[in-house]
């Protein structure tokens, strides 16, 4: 079962509920659509009501029996709380998931303008038309993100017969990225203006290649620092700790296979940890060309 089929299946459900808090919600739609959540509000709506109700359910029948087992009445209390806590994180990660998807559709159409709009320059000089380079666009799987949005404008012109600056303006509107918005909204000004669509894309990704290129020397700086401070806090640091426990352990009096299994969990557990945190930090703030 995919996602619109268990949003469905929700809604079928629950819809009834959905339908009274979707006043509430209006912003959701614009969010849903950015990120390329293909569902309506209502049934997004639905999935965040039933999804929470089956977990709070499930999580209150195992700690229920098993509190109420070994604590009576006071031990369904307790349970009850549990599963409050947890529907609230349920129902916080299904809130901020469409916004979580936004953020990281717009840093990844950030990282690939440079180049997308660079490859839509080039068709634009062979004598494509606008919506034909689009379509070629929304061909190229490397451009991931970018090639989605396109496929939209593509599909918007040639299936649903929109007009090219409809299409454009409709692709600004959705589209979570201001790069790529600020691009479609100058193309489109551009074609009713009867300027040189070449010229202009060529302006513009000369324009976003200088910006990725300071994204790309600040990251190199940071980076820099970063390193020289994993390497001081992290593996100079496990150094002296190893070496200054295993001195203070003679002062102490502490029991050896203590601060010999101390040393261990931090040289093959810690150590791997904090790396893969560094890893992931690392990747989490390089521009997305960076590999």
């Amino acid at each position: 079962m995919d996602l619109e089929d268990y949003a469905e299946f929700c809604y079928d459900q629950t819809g009834s509920v959905a339908l009274r808090i979707v006043p509430y919600f209006q912003d959701y739609k614009m969010l849903l659509t950015q990120a390329n959540i293909d569902i309506s509000l209502p049934e997004y709506l639905s999935l965040g009501i039933f999804t929470t109700g089956l977990i709070s359910a499930f999580v209150f029948s195992i700690f229920g029996l098993i509190f109420f087992l070994s604590s009576g009445l006071t031990g369904l209390l307790t349970a009850f709380f549990i599963t409050l806590f947890i529907s609230i994180i349920s129902a916080s990660l299904l809130y901020f998931y469409p916004k979580t998807l936004v953020s990281s559709r717009a840093t990844v159409i950030r990282d690939m303008m440079p180049f997308a709009t660079m490859y839509l320059s080039t068709l634009a000089g062979t004598g494509n038309s606008v919506s034909e380079i689009f379509t070629k666009l929304a061909d190229v799987e490397e451009y991931d993100e970018v090639a989605t949005e396109a496929e939209k404008i593509s599909r918007d012109i040639e299936t649903l017969g929109m007009d090219v600056s409809e299409a454009l303006e409709r692709g600004a509107d959705r589209t979570p990225s201001e790069d790529l918005e600020d691009l479609l909204r100058g193309l489109e000004h551009v074609i009713t203006t009867g300027g040189s669509v070449r010229e202009f894309l060529n302006q513009r990704s000369d324009a976003l290649m200088d910006d990725y290129q300071r994204r790309i020397e600040k990251f190199a700086d940071q980076l820099g620092l970063l390193v020289e401070m994993y390497i001081t806090v992290v593996i100079v640091g496990s150094i002296i700790f190893t070496a200054m426990s295993a001195i203070m352990s003679s002062f102490t009096g502490f029991d050896p296979t203590i601060i010999v299994a101390i040393q261990v969990i931090l040289v093959f557990l810690g150590l791997p940890i904090i790396t893969g945190m560094f890893i992931i930090f690392i990747k989490g703030i390089s521009p997305g060309g960076v590999m």
